[in-house]
């Protein structure tokens, strides 16, 4: 296992229940695939350095977590598909 940083860029204008349950959401799939979160940060709503999809904001997310390195890709990939997700980043930590 090693050590990861997800930082997560939600839509803005989504309602505080739907950004609780799409945290919960990634905090499961984490947990699913035998991950151990550590530390879940909330930086709030943000202005974007550019627009995605036309939007200027966004609610930011900082996520610390242990994980198999091969469940990293599946993890990138799902986030992909989520409508709520403007932006993702996994990062590997030493």
């Amino acid at each position: 296992m090693h050590k990861y940083e997800l930082v997560v860029i939600l839509q803005a204008d989504l309602e505080e229940a739907v950004l609780d349950a799409a945290v919960e959401n990634i905090e499961t799939l984490i947990k699913s695939n035998q991950g151990e979160i550590t530390k879940i940060d909330r930086w709030g709503k943000r202005k974007l350095a550019y627009p995605i999809n036309k939007t200027n904001e966004g609610y930011y997310f900082y996520i610390e977590f242990d994980y198999k390195p091969e469940e990293v890709v599946n993890l990138k990939r799902t986030l992909g598909f989520n409508e709520q997700v403007l932006r993702s980043s996994v990062i590997r930590v030493d």
